[in-house]
């Protein structure tokens, strides 16, 4: 009997083409299903919580699949992490109800975007941070990021990834300083939860942001930017080098 599995997916974006199965190039949906039909003999299709686009990385992309399999869930989580590439992984594997849908019943998503703030690159952090040399004024940059809470119309911001609606709730932003050993800078990392983010959201938010922490745009001029609902007035978004996908929150917790 064919039950649905419900994983949790950590992954490196940096070699994929994105979460989705595309035409050309590798995949982590394709992975995945590739995995599971090598280790069950069937041909199943993976549903994941968001689409990531390439380059962005996920600890805690929500995945299901629907397979028979006769031994334990550990079995299963085992066998899969055994074949899958080294840049995926399944942190967490259970049984769910049939009609779950990691997707439309997600109740919000987090996603934190990581600057290395430092005079030198680092070649250790290139995969997981967008590197920025100059010095920025957090400060502003939090001062900025919290007139993004409530409910928006964020057409400036990106754009929806089905339906017309670019109306989302932010319900959490939030600047994060740390010095880890071994960079000679800070990390200044970003994290936002929401209902549900637009295409680009995240990124396009932290090029505005930057932009306030250089000194090119006050705090409220960055707010005012909802009103405008032009994207063109926000400038060009940060690369996909730092931006992963935390965790999706369902009604269940």
């Amino acid at each position: 009997m064919e039950l649905r599995y419900r994983a949790t997916v950590e992954y490196d974006g940096t070699d994929f083409e994105g979460f989705q199965i595309q035409a050309r190039g590798r995949t982590v949906q394709g992975e995945l299903e590739r995995a599971i039909q090598q280790i069950t003999q069937r041909q199943v299709r993976v549903v994941g919580a968001g689409r990531t686009d390439a380059g962005v990385h996920a600890t805690g992309q929500v995945v299901v699949f629907d397979v028979s399999w006769r031994h334990s869930i550990q079995a299963l989580q085992r066998a899969l992490n055994a074949v899958l590439p080294d840049d995926i992984a399944i942190s967490y594997l259970a049984t769910t109800h049939s009609d779950f849908h990691p997707r439309f019943d997600a109740r919000c998503r987090q996603y934190r975007y990581t600057i290395l703030n430092q005079p030198v690159r680092s070649p250790l952090w290139a995969r997981q941070a967008h590197f920025v040399p100059e010095s920025l004024d957090v400060g502003a940059m939090r001062e900025a990021s919290r007139g993004l809470a409530g409910s928006h119309d964020f057409a400036a911001f990106g754009k929806p990834t089905q339906g017309e609606s670019t109306v989302r709730q932010v319900i959490q932003t939030e600047w994060l300083v740390e010095r880890p050993p071994g960079i000679a800078g800070k990390l200044l990392i970003f994290e936002i939860t929401a209902n549900a983010f637009l295409y680009r959201m995240v990124r396009n938010i932290v090029g505005g942001l930057l932009r306030v922490g250089r000194g090119e745009l006050s705090p409220d001029q960055f707010i005012a930017f909802l009103e405008t609902k032009d994207r063109a007035n926000v400038g060009p978004p940060v690369p996909p080098t730092g931006l992963c996908l935390v965790k999706v929150e369902y009604g269940n917790g």
